[in-house]
């Protein structure tokens, strides 16, 4: 499936609860854009093209992510997640046969549960595959509902009933469709709910009425699920992914003294058997090699460093340090 297989990645909202003038999805985690890390998962799963919904600000977008080898469509006015399917159906030559839809708010997002839902429509071949989450506290998640253990529709929950927000099943907003059934149905969508939006969940009952299978792909791991709607949730997000940096880390061979003091990016590499101190700051794309002492107090950025350093209270940035350096506190080194 995967020279067939594409990405649509929804990425136009403005994000109103940041409080701030930066479209959402390109504020930064750990020094890159949220949205760097869906794509980089897209393309994990062997999607061979990645299209990226924008409209708030999209020339900013654009500039931010120069680089990242994906195309762009506009949603100049965003009236709901199937409006901006429309869109990206408006604009291609030929839908692809297989589309992975997603939300570029999600950085998380597990890559073995997109790999699970793919095998899985690969094999089963129904016309969506959406991943699911069993939540004891579902909140404002849209429900799953059932009829005989099978899917036969996604309900906001504010168009809920009382009974159906008692469903535990929610809605991730990552769907597998199969490309003819959405280029098909796409532009049967209505906006007849109270947000007057076009919902992509819709297409489930669509497909359901016309006998098509829709299954689901349920994913285990809550945190791999968390949006980023908040300055908060972005700090939450930010110390999820820099604990997974640092353990990945210490289970390659590194010491890290202090982890609770320490920033690593997620573009570092660090050989076995270097130490890093406390109050050390390694960001951008960086190498260290092996048997180096960094730190305390060090600033690294954008530097080759190579073995047998020693850094300590020192700045480099976009430098080549040789083998067997010792760095001498305070000192400024710059390429």
């Amino acid at each position: 499936m995967t020279a067939k297989l594409q990405a649509l990645i929804l990425a136009a909202g403005k994000g109103t609860r940041m409080k701030s003038e930066l479209p959402k999805v390109v504020h930064p985690i750990l020094g890159k854009p949220m949205v760097a890390y869906v794509i980089e998962a897209v393309k994990a799963v062997g999607c061979d093209k990645v299209t990226l919904i924008i409209g708030y600000k999209s020339e900013l977008v654009r500039n931010m992510l120069t680089g990242a080898d994906v195309s762009f469509v506009e949603q100049p006015q965003q009236m709901g997640t199937g409006h901006a399917v429309q869109c990206f159906a408006k604009e291609i030559a030929t839908m692809p046969e297989h589309l992975l839809v997603v939300c570029g708010d999600t950085p998380l997002i597990s890559t073995s549960t997109l790999r699970q839902m793919i095998e899985m429509h690969n094999s089963q071949k129904p016309a969506i595959t959406m991943m699911t989450l069993n939540m004891e506290n579902p909140g404002n998640y849209g429900r799953i509902l059932r009829k005989d253990g099978k899917v036969f529709a996604i309900r906001e929950a504010r168009d809920c009933s009382a009974e159906e927000l008692k469903v535990k099943e929610v809605n991730l907003a990552v769907y597998l469709f199969e490309g003819q059934f959405l280029k098909d149905n796409i532009f049967k969508l209505t906006a007849s709910n109270q947000q007057k939006e076009y919902y992509l969940t819709d297409l489930v009952e669509l497909a359901v009425q016309k006998g098509l299978p829709v299954v689901s792909c349920i994913e285990k791991d809550e945190s791999s699920t968390l949006g980023i709607n908040s300055r908060q949730h972005l700090a939450d997000v930010s110390a999820i992914l820099q604990q997974q940096i640092l353990d990945q880390l210490m289970s390659d061979g590194v010491t890290i003294t202090s982890p609770q003091n320490t920033f690593i990016g997620p573009d570092v590499n660090i050989a076995p058997d270097t130490v890093i101190h406390p109050g050390t700051m390694i960001s951008g794309r960086c190498s260290i090699g092996r048997d180096c002492v960094v730190g305390p107090n060090t600033h690294i950025s954008d530097s080759t460093i190579g073995n047998g350093c020693n850094l300590e209270a020192c700045i480099i940035k976009g430098a080549s340090i040789t083998d067997n350096s010792n760095i001498e506190p305070f000192s400024l080194v710059e390429g």
